[in-house]
């Protein structure tokens, strides 16, 4: 088996199911007739002894004018029981016989001497190996209680219809599983073509190492075509990837490197010889600073990283938005960075779904982000409002801006424009936070996007929908 090509192994696979499928089809079928075949016996039973029940009266007196053509006429009780013609002793394989209140045969034929039990519906027997379907009905009706109409049909009366959808069936499945499985070697050889060419692209890209080349799609766009194109979008998001960890590895190493040779150089310097008190105190907060730095740092890099492996929004749960931004200007009037005033206009009554700590977060660092490049003297304005089926939080700056062409790129891990040299409130940077605030937001099915001028300010907006239910 392990040796077979996919295209025998499909062929093998697809004879068995069509083998199977074709058995399981027979049987069920089979049953299937024969269940409906007995149902519809059952049913024609029932339908005759009623007919009959229809047809038989009882006659005080009769005369030869009163006498209708064809009826039978039996004496019962000083009277007669009139049997109408349309009364027949056997229909499509039912015979009827008539009792009377002793159980007596007064007319037509028990062919299996079979026992009568009135009203207990249709009951099963075996008569000479043969299966029979029994019916006794007492009749109502003038005069004619105590008369019981016994209905007899044989199991097997329509069989032949059954026999002949059998042997056309064992004619037609299995000429329909030959044709199916020549069918499917001659698909399957057909279909595998194409992904023989791609197997070969993709091991000349793998023998190549090169991860800018790609698959050459065909012009059917069919399945085949949509895998060719998954994999060049998986080859493009691992070239990607590969890139952004290589840039990643190297933005933390520069990161790092600047904190720990400071504590270094820092150490050796004030090691080198004896200080004064008011030395070692300064040496220590340098060291203070860089060291929270490089605390600053690493837990930027572990929230992200539990960021980028959230595939939901934990602890999900509705709050009111408005009431939250509220609070966090309430702490940012408190602060004071270079003389920069925050201002909010803010619509109330917002609600929204979600992790308001996550969202919390997703502010502040938008807010710290106009802090660190806005201009001295400065204005942020924070505003939140909704329209249509969007939700708007922006926070705005009249700072430094950004260059368009680095505006994609701002979301990326450990990014900063050239012009971030001029922002002064950057001691524990590093590059993190609006790639966190670009996570959050597309946990919460939404997303942040820019506008900005040089020398003249940003404008980050955050886009949520709006609660479905709103």
């Amino acid at each position: 088996m392990r040796n077979l090509t996919i295209r025998a192994k499909i062929t093998l696979w697809f004879s068995v199911f069509v083998i199977l499928l074709t058995t399981i089809m027979f049987l069920l079928m089979f049953v299937i007739s024969n269940s409906v075949l007995n149902e519809d016996v059952k049913e024609t039973l029932i339908n005759v002894v009623n007919d009959n029940t229809d047809e038989i009266e009882f006659v005080e007196d009769i005369n030869m004018q009163e006498k209708e053509v064809g009826d039978q006429y039996l004496e019962y009780k000083d009277a007669y029981i009139e049997i109408d013609d349309d009364y027949l002793n056997e229909k499509s394989g039912v015979y009827c016989a008539i009792y009377d209140s002793e159980q007596n045969l007064i007319y037509g034929e028990n062919i299996i001497n079979a026992e009568v039990n009135p009203d207990k519906g249709i009951e099963k027997c075996t008569y000479k190996n043969e299966k029979y379907y029994v019916l006794s009905k007492s009749l109502s009706g003038e005069k004619l209680d105590g008369l019981i109409l016994l209905g007899i049909v044989n199991e097997n009366a329509n069989k032949t219809i059954l026999s002949r959808t059998v042997n056309l069936m064992l004619f037609v499945l299995p000429a329909l599983a030959v044709f199916g499985i020549i069918g499917g070697y001659l698909l399957a050889g057909r279909f595998l073509s194409p992904i023989r060419k791609m197997t070969s692209s993709v091991e000349s890209i793998n023998d190549g190492n090169d991860l800018s080349k790609r698959i050459e799609l065909n012009q059917a766009h069919d399945e085949l075509y949509v895998l060719g194109k998954s994999f060049n979008k998986m080859f493009h998001r691992l070239e990607q990837s590969f890139e952004e960890e290589k840039q990643f590895t190297s933005d933390i190493s520069h990161e790092l490197r600047t904190p720990v040779s400071t504590i270094l150089a820092q150490s050796e310097l004030t090691l080198s010889k004896e200080r004064s008190t008011e030395e070692y105190v300064k040496s220590l907060n340098v060291i203070k600073r860089q060291s929270l730095r490089m605390k600053n740092i690493v837990e930027e890099m572990l929230r992200f990283s539990h960021l980028e492996k959230l595939k939901e929004i934990p602890d999900s749960q509705e709050f009111d938005l408005s009431l939250l931004l509220e609070n966090i200007m309430e702490e940012q009037l408190t602060r004071d960075v270079r003389s920069i005033t925050i201002e909010s206009v803010v619509e109330p009554d917002i609600i929204i779904n979600g992790n308001s700590d996550m969202i919390y977060q997703l502010v502040n660092n938008l807010i710290s982000n106009a802090y660190k490049y806005g201009k001295d003297n400065g204005r942020i304005l924070v505003s939140l409002n909704q329209k249509d089926d969007e939700i708007y939080l922006s926070v705005q700056d009249d700072g430094i801006g950004i260059e368009k062409e680095m505006q994609k790129k701002i979301f990326s891990r450990f990014f900063q424009a050239d012009n971030a040299r001029t922002a002064t409130d950057s001691k524990y940077s590093v590059g993190l936070g609006l790639s966190i605030v670009s996570q959050i937001a597309k946990l919460h099915r939404g997303y942040v996007k820019v506008e900005s001028e040089i020398d003249k300010g940003s404008i980050f907006t955050f886009v949520i929908p709006k609660n479905k239910d709103k």
